[in-house]
């Protein structure tokens, strides 16, 4: 890419001048030249100074988000010439929704990195519609999201089955259970993710349908907390059971089915963007990920 545009590229992330150019080892005259040069070949200036730094104008943010679609089509490319080339590297970046750290994903990306110990990975921890929307953005390879909303630019290319269910402590009224209903829980206290995720949607759809309001003693924005909800006996927590395999297995907590039909059916679901295809990278880490879903409802 000119080097002009890598230049403006640095200072709209780093929101400085002075620090793109401590960056990038270069003196910030010289960016401060390119940059004006750019502005003169565009016909618009492209950053307002302040105090602090600057700020992209309306036509600086349409140039930095033509750069960084240029470097993702330079990454896809670089892919593809590795994969002609045979060769074993690359890069994967995954946004996915928090619950899938609670076994899942680490696992899997584990076992893949041992047959595959060249390739690299960022991991962006979201709730299931800001995961849809960075595919949609562009700004991953994968998403996995749970009962995320459809998005008409997201594409669907695998998904795991995972039922929403009532998670206590082994010592709460209802560990015993086998299966309830949402309304036999409308006397205990609930704990719940934010609207930000998947899990309330179909929650919240739930006690909808069956006329009902919930004693949400806890709303927090993380699947952490929902967990340690239920682990410290506050009440009934709403989880998919990959969110609580380690719990599950220590016995710390048990997960009991749910019979409304939004939250036995629930499934996570991998996407990508609906237009671009995957690099080889990608698309072998989607193929071990849906073999690791797959494994895991067999052994279930």
């Amino acid at each position: 890419m000119d080097t002009s545009y890598a230049y403006f590229a640095e200072v709209a992330r780093q929101g400085s001048i002075r620090q793109a150019a401590e960056r990038l080892n270069i003196s910030a005259s010289s960016i401060s030249r390119q940059i004006i040069k750019l502005e003169h070949d565009l016909g618009v200036p492209l950053l307002a100074r302040h105090a602090q730094g600057v700020k992209l104008t309306a036509a600086g943010e349409i140039v930095a988000e033509f750069v960084h679609s240029r470097h993702r089509e330079l990454a896809r490319l670089r892919a593809r010439v590795d994969e002609l080339k045979r060769l074993e590297r690359g890069h994967v970046s995954l946004y996915t929704v928090e619950g899938m750290l609670g076994g899942f994903l680490p696992r899997a990306i584990a076992d893949f990195s041992r047959r595959h110990p060249a390739l690299t990975y960022e991991v962006v921890i979201a709730g299931a519609d800001d995961v849809m929307r960075a595919v949609a953005d562009d700004r991953c390879d994968l998403g996995i999201a749970f009962q995320p909303k459809p998005r008409a630019d997201v594409e669907i290319v695998g998904h795991m089955a995972q039922p929403v269910l009532a998670v206590v402590t082994p010592e709460h009224p209802l560990a015993r259970e086998e299966s309830l209903s949402i309304a036999d829980l409308v006397a205990y206290p609930v704990g719940l993710p934010d609207p930000s995720f998947g899990i309330r949607h179909i929650v919240d759809l739930a006690t909808e349908r069956a006329a009902i309001e919930l004693q949400l003693r806890l709303e927090t924005n993380s699947i952490e907390m929902v967990r340690q909800f239920a682990l410290f006996g506050m009440g009934v927590a709403f989880l998919p059971e990959f969110a609580f395999q380690r719990e599950a297995a220590a016995g710390s907590l048990i997960g009991i089915r749910l019979i409304e039909t939004e939250l036995a059916s629930a499934t996570t679901q991998f996407c990508k963007h609906g237009e671009f295809d995957l690099t080889w990278a990608a698309r072998s880490v989607l193929e071990a990920l849906v073999e690791a879903s797959d494994q895991m409802l067999v052994l279930r």
